[in-house]
Protein backbone atom coordinates (compact mmCIF):
# COMPACT_ATOMS: atom_id res chain seq x y z
CA UNK A 1 0.00 0.00 0.00
CA UNK A 2 0.95 3.34 -0.96
CA UNK A 3 3.74 2.13 -3.10
CA UNK A 4 4.10 5.61 -5.12
CA UNK A 5 5.20 7.73 -2.17
CA UNK A 6 9.02 7.15 -1.44
CA UNK A 7 10.14 6.31 1.67
CA UNK A 8 8.25 6.93 5.29
CA UNK A 9 7.47 3.31 6.13
CA UNK A 10 6.83 3.49 9.46
CA UNK A 11 4.04 5.65 9.12
CA UNK A 12 2.38 4.09 6.00
CA UNK A 13 2.73 0.68 8.44
CA UNK A 14 0.92 3.18 10.64
CA UNK A 15 -1.93 4.42 8.36
CA UNK A 16 -2.19 0.49 6.89
CA UNK A 17 -3.43 0.24 10.15
CA UNK A 18 -5.24 2.99 10.67
CA UNK A 19 -7.65 1.52 8.14
CA UNK A 20 -8.40 -1.51 9.64
CA UNK A 21 -9.43 -0.14 12.96
CA UNK A 22 -12.99 0.00 14.03
CA UNK A 23 -12.57 3.24 16.22
CA UNK A 24 -10.55 5.88 14.94
CA UNK A 25 -10.14 9.52 16.06
CA UNK A 26 -11.20 12.22 13.88
CA UNK A 27 -8.45 14.14 12.87
CA UNK A 28 -4.70 13.14 12.42
CA UNK A 29 -1.55 16.11 12.04
CA UNK A 30 1.12 15.26 9.51
CA UNK A 31 3.94 17.33 10.31
CA UNK A 32 7.52 17.53 9.18
CA UNK A 33 10.54 19.50 6.86
CA UNK A 34 8.74 20.53 3.34
CA UNK A 35 9.37 18.94 0.35
CA UNK A 36 8.98 15.13 1.78
CA UNK A 37 6.08 13.97 0.69
CA UNK A 38 3.88 14.54 3.88
CA UNK A 39 0.97 15.84 1.48
CA UNK A 40 1.37 13.40 -0.88
CA UNK A 41 0.89 10.46 1.40
CA UNK A 42 -2.29 12.69 3.29
CA UNK A 43 -3.98 12.21 -0.27
CA UNK A 44 -3.01 8.65 -1.25
CA UNK A 45 -4.98 7.84 2.42
CA UNK A 46 -7.84 10.02 1.55
CA UNK A 47 -7.96 7.68 -1.50
CA UNK A 48 -7.42 4.31 0.47
CA UNK A 49 -10.20 6.00 2.93
CA UNK A 50 -12.70 6.27 0.67
CA UNK A 51 -12.84 3.25 -1.32
CA UNK A 52 -15.81 1.73 -1.47
CA UNK A 53 -14.33 -1.76 -2.78
CA UNK A 54 -15.02 -5.29 -0.61
CA UNK A 55 -13.77 -5.03 3.01
CA UNK A 56 -11.51 -7.74 2.44
CA UNK A 57 -9.44 -6.25 -0.38
CA UNK A 58 -6.38 -3.62 -0.27
CA UNK A 59 -7.56 -0.73 -0.67
CA UNK A 60 -7.27 1.95 -2.87
CA UNK A 61 -8.81 -0.97 -4.86
CA UNK A 62 -8.79 1.79 -8.13
CA UNK A 63 -12.43 -0.39 -9.44
CA UNK A 64 -14.80 0.88 -7.51
CA UNK A 65 -16.31 4.38 -8.05
CA UNK A 66 -14.74 6.35 -5.39
CA UNK A 67 -11.48 5.33 -7.01
CA UNK A 68 -12.84 6.56 -10.55
CA UNK A 69 -13.93 9.98 -9.04
CA UNK A 70 -10.57 10.67 -7.11
CA UNK A 71 -7.56 9.82 -8.88
CA UNK A 72 -4.73 11.45 -8.87
CA UNK A 73 -2.72 10.21 -11.54
CA UNK A 74 -5.53 11.07 -14.17
CA UNK A 75 -6.30 14.72 -12.48
CA UNK A 76 -9.96 13.80 -11.39
CA UNK A 77 -10.66 15.40 -8.27
CA UNK A 78 -14.76 14.94 -8.57
CA UNK A 79 -15.04 12.85 -5.75
CA UNK A 80 -18.09 14.78 -3.81
CA UNK A 81 -16.76 13.38 -0.31
CA UNK A 82 -13.29 14.69 -0.58
CA UNK A 83 -12.40 18.35 0.32
CA UNK A 84 -9.15 20.17 -0.03
CA UNK A 85 -7.48 23.54 1.23
CA UNK A 86 -4.40 25.41 1.18
CA UNK A 87 -2.98 28.64 0.77
CA UNK A 88 -3.23 28.68 -2.97
CA UNK A 89 -6.89 27.71 -3.27
CA UNK A 90 -7.89 32.09 -1.72
CA UNK A 91 -8.21 33.62 -4.48
CA UNK A 92 -8.47 37.10 -2.23
CA UNK A 93 -5.15 36.47 -0.63
CA UNK A 94 -3.70 35.22 -4.35
CA UNK A 95 -4.10 38.95 -5.06
CA UNK A 96 -2.40 39.80 -2.12
CA UNK A 97 0.65 37.52 -2.85
CA UNK A 98 -0.39 36.34 0.93
CA UNK A 99 0.54 32.67 1.82
CA UNK A 100 -1.59 31.77 4.16
CA UNK A 101 -4.96 29.53 4.83
CA UNK A 102 -7.26 32.20 5.49
CA UNK A 103 -10.60 32.45 7.73
CA UNK A 104 -12.81 32.82 4.65
CA UNK A 105 -11.66 29.06 3.51
CA UNK A 106 -12.68 27.71 7.11
CA UNK A 107 -15.49 29.57 6.96
CA UNK A 108 -16.47 27.71 3.83
CA UNK A 109 -15.30 24.49 5.31
CA UNK A 110 -17.73 24.67 7.88
CA UNK A 111 -20.32 25.60 5.99
CA UNK A 112 -19.78 22.23 3.82
CA UNK A 113 -20.02 20.63 7.72
CA UNK A 114 -23.42 20.27 7.34
CA UNK A 115 -23.24 18.06 5.07
CA UNK A 116 -22.52 14.01 5.68
CA UNK A 117 -20.91 11.58 2.92
CA UNK A 118 -22.57 11.36 -0.33
CA UNK A 119 -20.79 8.57 -1.81
CA UNK A 120 -18.09 7.16 0.66
CA UNK A 121 -18.91 6.02 4.31
CA UNK A 122 -16.97 9.36 5.23
CA UNK A 123 -15.49 12.91 4.21
CA UNK A 124 -11.87 13.62 4.21
CA UNK A 125 -10.71 17.11 4.41
CA UNK A 126 -6.99 17.94 4.16
CA UNK A 127 -5.99 21.33 5.02
CA UNK A 128 -2.29 21.43 3.35
CA UNK A 129 0.44 23.71 5.06
CA UNK A 130 -2.21 23.83 8.18
CA UNK A 131 0.12 26.23 9.67
CA UNK A 132 -0.41 28.86 7.44
CA UNK A 133 -3.38 29.74 9.21
CA UNK A 134 -3.80 33.22 10.50
CA UNK A 135 -5.22 33.39 14.64
CA UNK A 136 -8.98 33.65 13.13
CA UNK A 137 -8.71 30.52 10.69
CA UNK A 138 -7.23 28.53 13.30
CA UNK A 139 -9.95 29.80 15.79
CA UNK A 140 -12.12 28.86 13.58
CA UNK A 141 -11.17 25.29 12.86
CA UNK A 142 -10.53 24.51 16.74
CA UNK A 143 -14.47 25.32 17.06
CA UNK A 144 -14.66 22.63 14.08
CA UNK A 145 -12.54 19.77 15.93
CA UNK A 146 -13.95 20.58 19.08
CA UNK A 147 -17.31 19.37 17.71
CA UNK A 148 -16.82 17.66 14.63
CA UNK A 149 -19.69 16.64 12.32
CA UNK A 150 -20.81 13.03 12.07
CA UNK A 151 -18.44 10.89 9.53
CA UNK A 152 -15.99 13.75 8.45
CA UNK A 153 -12.14 13.05 9.06
CA UNK A 154 -9.78 15.59 9.04
CA UNK A 155 -5.74 15.74 7.92
CA UNK A 156 -3.50 18.75 8.48
CA UNK A 157 -0.30 18.51 6.73
CA UNK A 158 2.08 21.04 8.56
CA UNK A 159 6.23 22.09 8.26
CA UNK A 160 6.35 23.46 11.49
CA UNK A 161 3.93 22.71 14.38
CA UNK A 162 4.64 25.33 16.54
CA UNK A 163 2.98 27.84 14.27
CA UNK A 164 -0.19 25.77 15.48
CA UNK A 165 -2.67 26.37 18.29
CA UNK A 166 -1.73 24.11 21.07
CA UNK A 167 -5.30 23.45 21.67
CA UNK A 168 -5.59 22.28 17.88
CA UNK A 169 -2.77 20.20 18.71
CA UNK A 170 -4.82 18.46 21.57
CA UNK A 171 -7.46 17.81 19.26
CA UNK A 172 -5.22 15.68 16.66
CA UNK A 173 -2.98 12.68 16.46
CA UNK A 174 0.17 13.78 15.81
CA UNK A 175 2.21 11.52 13.11
CA UNK A 176 5.58 12.78 12.39
CA UNK A 177 7.60 12.76 9.20
CA UNK A 178 11.44 12.82 9.10
CA UNK A 179 13.14 13.43 6.18
CA UNK A 180 14.52 10.71 3.24
CA UNK A 181 17.76 9.66 3.14
CA UNK A 182 20.02 10.32 0.30
CA UNK A 183 19.65 7.30 -1.25
CA UNK A 184 15.89 7.19 -1.26
CA UNK A 185 15.86 10.86 -2.59
CA UNK A 186 17.99 9.52 -5.21
CA UNK A 187 15.84 6.41 -5.91
CA UNK A 188 12.97 8.96 -6.58
CA UNK A 189 14.86 11.39 -8.86
CA UNK A 190 16.00 8.48 -11.18
CA UNK A 191 12.39 7.39 -11.22
CA UNK A 192 11.79 10.68 -13.07
CA UNK A 193 14.22 9.87 -15.51
CA UNK A 194 17.08 12.23 -14.33
CA UNK A 195 20.50 11.30 -15.30
CA UNK A 196 22.31 9.31 -12.17
CA UNK A 197 25.08 12.03 -11.90
CA UNK A 198 22.89 14.99 -11.56
CA UNK A 199 20.23 12.81 -9.06
CA UNK A 200 22.99 12.04 -6.86
CA UNK A 201 24.11 15.76 -6.64
CA UNK A 202 20.45 16.83 -6.01
CA UNK A 203 19.95 14.08 -3.84
CA UNK A 204 23.01 15.39 -1.55
CA UNK A 205 22.15 18.71 -1.82
CA UNK A 206 18.33 18.85 -0.99
CA UNK A 207 18.88 17.31 3.02
CA UNK A 208 15.96 14.96 2.52
CA UNK A 209 13.51 16.96 0.44
CA UNK A 210 12.48 15.35 -2.95
CA UNK A 211 10.31 18.47 -3.55
CA UNK A 212 13.49 20.54 -2.47
CA UNK A 213 15.03 18.74 -5.08
CA UNK A 214 13.03 19.10 -7.74
CA UNK A 215 12.90 22.84 -7.44
CA UNK A 216 16.77 23.07 -7.33
CA UNK A 217 16.18 21.30 -10.87
CA UNK A 218 13.71 23.43 -11.90
CA UNK A 219 15.77 26.66 -10.79
CA UNK A 220 18.95 25.96 -12.25
CA UNK A 221 20.48 25.21 -8.64
CA UNK A 222 23.69 24.04 -10.42
CA UNK A 223 24.57 27.25 -11.95
CA UNK A 224 24.45 29.27 -8.66
CA UNK A 225 26.31 26.25 -7.17
CA UNK A 226 29.29 26.56 -9.17
CA UNK A 227 29.17 30.43 -8.93
CA UNK A 228 29.51 29.85 -5.34
CA UNK A 229 32.17 27.73 -5.44
CA UNK A 230 34.28 30.01 -7.85
CA UNK A 231 33.42 32.99 -5.62
CA UNK A 232 34.47 30.90 -2.21
CA UNK A 233 37.70 29.86 -4.66
CA UNK A 234 38.23 33.57 -4.71
CA UNK A 235 39.50 34.28 -0.74
CA UNK A 236 41.56 35.79 0.19
CA UNK A 237 40.61 38.84 -1.86
CA UNK A 238 43.95 41.47 -2.14
CA UNK A 239 40.66 43.81 -2.77
CA UNK A 240 37.37 42.83 -2.59
CA UNK A 241 35.73 46.14 -3.64
CA UNK A 242 37.91 45.63 -6.85
CA UNK A 243 36.59 42.17 -7.24
CA UNK A 244 33.07 42.96 -6.61
CA UNK A 245 33.49 45.95 -9.98
CA UNK A 246 35.15 43.53 -11.28
CA UNK A 247 32.38 40.60 -10.79
CA UNK A 248 29.52 43.49 -11.55
CA UNK A 249 27.47 42.12 -8.73
CA UNK A 250 26.93 38.61 -10.18
CA UNK A 251 24.88 40.59 -12.69
CA UNK A 252 25.02 37.35 -15.18
CA UNK A 253 23.17 35.70 -11.81
CA UNK A 254 21.48 37.97 -9.81
CA UNK A 255 19.70 41.01 -11.62
CA UNK A 256 19.78 44.12 -10.38
CA UNK A 257 16.42 45.25 -9.40
CA UNK A 258 14.35 41.70 -8.87
CA UNK A 259 16.56 39.00 -8.49
CA UNK A 260 16.43 38.30 -4.40
CA UNK A 261 15.37 34.87 -5.29
CA UNK A 262 18.10 34.42 -7.29
CA UNK A 263 20.14 36.06 -4.11
CA UNK A 264 18.84 33.87 -1.77
CA UNK A 265 20.00 30.82 -4.33
CA UNK A 266 23.36 32.14 -4.59
CA UNK A 267 23.74 32.68 -0.56
CA UNK A 268 22.59 29.32 0.10
CA UNK A 269 24.80 27.65 -1.95
CA UNK A 270 27.71 29.56 -0.72
CA UNK A 271 26.64 28.65 2.87
CA UNK A 272 26.41 25.00 1.35
CA UNK A 273 30.15 25.50 -0.38
CA UNK A 274 31.88 26.72 2.81
CA UNK A 275 29.78 23.99 5.10
CA UNK A 276 31.41 21.22 2.99
CA UNK A 277 34.70 22.63 3.40
CA UNK A 278 34.92 23.08 6.99
CA UNK A 279 33.69 18.93 6.20
CA UNK A 280 36.85 17.96 4.20
CA UNK A 281 38.81 20.24 6.64
CA UNK A 282 37.52 17.79 9.64
CA UNK A 283 38.71 14.72 7.60
CA UNK A 284 35.34 13.58 6.40
CA UNK A 285 35.06 13.79 2.48
CA UNK A 286 32.30 11.36 2.09
CA UNK A 287 30.18 13.45 4.03
CA UNK A 288 30.23 16.21 2.00
CA UNK A 289 26.97 17.73 0.00
CA UNK A 290 28.59 18.79 -3.56
CA UNK A 291 29.99 15.13 -3.80
CA UNK A 292 30.85 15.90 -7.71
CA UNK A 293 32.61 18.42 -6.59
CA UNK A 294 34.82 17.18 -4.04
CA UNK A 295 38.80 17.56 -5.97
CA UNK A 296 37.71 21.29 -6.04
CA UNK A 297 36.57 21.22 -2.55
CA UNK A 298 40.03 19.77 -1.49
CA UNK A 299 41.76 22.22 -3.24
CA UNK A 300 40.01 24.93 -1.72
CA UNK A 301 40.56 23.80 1.80
CA UNK A 302 44.22 23.78 2.02
CA UNK A 303 44.17 27.47 2.06
CA UNK A 304 41.73 27.93 4.97
CA UNK A 305 42.51 27.54 8.56
CA UNK A 306 38.94 25.49 9.96
CA UNK A 307 38.39 28.12 12.60
CA UNK A 308 38.44 30.76 10.04
CA UNK A 309 36.13 28.98 7.70
CA UNK A 310 33.59 28.34 10.79
CA UNK A 311 33.03 31.94 10.89
CA UNK A 312 32.76 32.35 7.53
CA UNK A 313 30.11 30.02 7.02
CA UNK A 314 28.54 32.33 9.95
CA UNK A 315 28.85 35.17 7.76
CA UNK A 316 27.29 33.59 4.93
CA UNK A 317 24.59 32.41 6.94
CA UNK A 318 23.95 35.79 8.11
CA UNK A 319 23.96 37.42 4.31
CA UNK A 320 21.74 34.63 3.23
CA UNK A 321 18.90 35.88 6.22
CA UNK A 322 19.54 39.25 5.65
CA UNK A 323 18.24 38.38 1.93
CA UNK A 324 15.53 36.86 3.16
CA UNK A 325 14.55 39.90 4.90
CA UNK A 326 14.96 41.44 1.17
CA UNK A 327 17.82 43.41 1.68
CA UNK A 328 19.60 45.57 -0.78
CA UNK A 329 21.00 43.10 -3.48
CA UNK A 330 24.64 45.54 -3.28
CA UNK A 331 24.48 45.46 0.17
CA UNK A 332 23.83 41.89 1.13
CA UNK A 333 26.67 40.86 -1.53
CA UNK A 334 29.06 43.45 -0.24
CA UNK A 335 28.62 42.75 3.76
CA UNK A 336 29.05 38.69 2.53
CA UNK A 337 32.00 39.23 0.43
CA UNK A 338 33.77 41.76 3.34
CA UNK A 339 33.09 39.36 6.04
CA UNK A 340 34.25 35.99 4.55
CA UNK A 341 37.34 37.86 3.07
CA UNK A 342 38.09 39.21 7.07
CA UNK A 343 37.36 35.59 8.14
CA UNK A 344 39.69 34.26 5.70
CA UNK A 345 42.56 36.48 6.93
CA UNK A 346 42.05 36.02 10.31
CA UNK A 347 40.57 39.49 11.10
CA UNK A 348 37.31 38.28 12.14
Amino acid sequence: MFETITGHQQNKAFLERFLNREERPHALLFYGPEGIGKCLLAREFARAFLCCGPAHEPRPCNRCESCRLLNFETGNFAHPDYLYFDPSTDEEQEKKKTKIISVNQIRSLIRQAAFGPTLSAHKVCIINEADTMNQEAANSLLKLLEEPPDKWFFILVASSISRLLPTILSRVIQVRFTPLTVEETKHALLSKEIPEAEADLLAHLSDGSLGQALRFREEGILDFRNAALKYVGEFPLKAPMTYLLGEDYFSDLIPASGGNEQLQQFLSMTVSVLRDLLIVKNGLPDRVFNIDALPQLQQIAGTWDAKRLHRAAGAAQEAAAAAARRANTKSVLDMATFRINACCEGRL
